[in-house]
């Protein structure tokens, strides 16, 4: 008998494609919650809960996996990083990734309003916050067309998916 060898085969859950595998569940559980939430006419404060949660869970395991959007031979740039501002001609990925990061710093400002001396720190991120929803709207399309690309779908246009998302949306938020 050799103690060497298993029979077991070896399967470990924590590899970096496994987590970006449970990143892309959170992602599409975050399109489908609109839809769910509207049928089961559920409580608007808890349905925005669960979608903020999902949200900040998607967007923190986001950065970890695929990092900030990066511009040719530079590490940091002041414009991109911090004011969420595009002056370079960015590749497909980095863009989509933009649009996320932009995302995020329009959220990390939210705890800054709550601090009586830190609000003037809010003002320096007010262009990110702005173009939430804007960024959002990219963000979703270019994950959408990505994911057809993957799959090899070629006669589903995201932009529907997009439209069928934000119908949805606001249906909840007009029958609350």
């Amino acid at each position: 008998m050799n103690l060497t060898t298993s029979s077991f085969p070896h399967f470990t859950l924590l590899t970096r494609a496994n987590w970006v595998r449970f990143n892309r569940i959170l992602a599409w559980a975050m399109l489908i919650t609109p839809v769910l939430q509207f049928f089961a006419r559920a409580n608007l404060v808890y349905a925005l809960l669960v979608d903020f949660g999902l949200l900040l869970a998607h967007g923190i395991l986001s950065l970890i996996l695929f990092g900030l959007p990066k511009v040719k031979r530079q590490k940091f740039t002041f414009s991109m990083h911090v004011m969420g501002f595009r002056w370079h001609v960015l590749s497909p990925r980095n863009e989509f990734l933009l649009t996320g990061y932009r995302m995020a710093q329009a959220i990390s400002v939210l705890p800054l309003l709550f601090i009586p001396g830190a609000r003037w720190l809010a003002l320096l991120m007010f262009y990110p916050s702005l173009r939430m929803p804007v960024s959002f709207i990219q963000h979703l399309y270019r994950a959408m067309s990505f994911a057809f690309q993957r799959w090899g779908i070629k006669y589903l246009d995201a932009s529907l998916v997009v439209c069928i998302y934000l119908f949805f949306f606001f249906a909840n938020l007009l029958r609350a």
